[in-house]
């Protein structure tokens, strides 16, 4: 399963039908602290997170994890963009506003 987390409900929306239709278990949260609680306690393949978020940021998310996943970071700022992807702990990014191609690109292995 994949879990999305981003603020803005219309985007969780968008995220879920596109992997849904391809195929990929998500579940879409605009809470981080709920997201968070959920990957502790269930399967997770891997996460997709808004960079800017109200609560906190995709960095902060990812530093919250009790264990290591593969961890995705979207986000619309393009400078924010190159400064995240040389975090190591950053599987990848993806830059809104993105495509679904882009995004079933980068999911791809996690297909059921």
């Amino acid at each position: 399963m994949i879990v999305y987390i981003d603020d803005e409900p219309v985007l969780c929306r968008i995220f879920t039908r596109i992997l849904t239709a391809a195929g990929i278990r998500v579940r879409a949260f605009t809470n981080p602290a709920e997201a968070l609680a959920f990957v502790a306690d269930n399967a997770t393949a891997a996460i997709v997170c808004d960079y800017r978020m109200p609560e906190m940021t995709g960095l902060q998310v990812l530093g919250h994890l009790d264990r290591e996943l593969p961890f995705y970071l979207v986000s619309g700022d393009i400078g924010i963009a190159d400064e995240v992807a040389a975090d190591p702990r950053v599987t990848g990014v993806l830059t809104k506003p993105f495509r679904a191609e882009r995004l079933l690109e980068l999911l791809a292995p996690y297909r059921a």
